[in-house]
């Protein structure tokens, strides 16, 4: 699979990515950058952790935050089915019945829109753009909407006069997307319901859950944090149903 806009290097638009193997290591970095104080700060930090390479080089944050908005929404709902969290569970009322229901989204199976063949730039009449980034998002994270929105537009402005309606539906023609609802039956009338899907839903949070895994296995066996860390996933979870076993909390 690859990245549905790319980063332009010489030239050429390059578009492989490839994630980290998934150790506690990987996982702690994840839980301390989702810590962010905003959430483009917390993307950039949690895609920077999780990338091994993009663009067949070494992924960094300064990569990272360059980046075409859309990518980074790709690749928070890959790393999100490559740590294993999808399919996913939401809530949502129907608009037909008014009833609450569940609903299951595989976040693989979303449709991605690939980049227009001007990326990363669009044109409006005599109006010249590039695609909104991490670092655009960054920069106008706190401002209210209509500041975020003008400030955004001069970001982006790279040359010439017009206006914000023009230069969206300019940026929207080559700019990558990912979707952003998914269709959801309600098992009560049957209506159909188009229902927001978050493209960030996947980004790790902060939890306890690994520090107590390492705390048991630590008190267990004295490994030490590192080590612990270190582990595959799939190992440390196995260890850690040995001594549960061991305890008779489990057969």
């Amino acid at each position: 699979m690859q990245l549905p806009g790319g980063i332009a290097r010489d030239g050429e638009r390059r578009r492989s990515f490839a994630f980290r193997p998934v150790d506690g290591a990987l996982e702690a970095a994840l839980a301390e950058a989702a810590a962010a104080p905003s959430m483009p700060r917390a993307v950039t930090s949690v895609l920077a952790a999780a990338l091994a390479e993009l663009g067949g080089e070494p992924a960094d944050e300064e990569t990272v935050r360059g980046m075409a908005v859309g990518d980074r929404q790709f690749l928070v709902r890959q790393l999100s089915v490559y740590l294993g969290h999808d399919p996913v569970w939401l809530t949502a009322v129907c608009r037909a019945c008014g009833e609450s229901f569940d609903f299951e989204v595989r976040q693989a199976d979303l449709p991605v829109k690939e980049a227009g063949g001007s990326f990363p730039y669009a044109e409006a009449g005599g109006l010249r753009l590039r695609v909104p980034t991490g670092a655009d998002q960054e920069a106008i994270a706190g401002l209210s909407d209509e500041r975020a929105v003008k400030a955004l537009f001069e970001r982006c402005r790279i040359g010439g006069e017009g206006d914000m309606a023009a230069a969206e539906a300019a940026i929207e023609e080559v700019a990558p997307e990912v979707a952003l609802a998914a269709l959801a039956g309600c098992p009560a009338c049957g209506a159909s319901n188009e229902v927001a899907v978050d493209p960030y839903l996947g980004l790790p949070a902060q939890s306890e859950e690994l520090f107590a895994e390492v705390h048991r296995l630590a008190s267990s066996y004295h490994w030490s944090e590192a080590e612990i860390l270190a582990l595959p996933r799939a190992r440390r979870q196995l260890y850690l149903r040995l001594i549960d076993r061991s305890r008779g909390l489990v057969q």
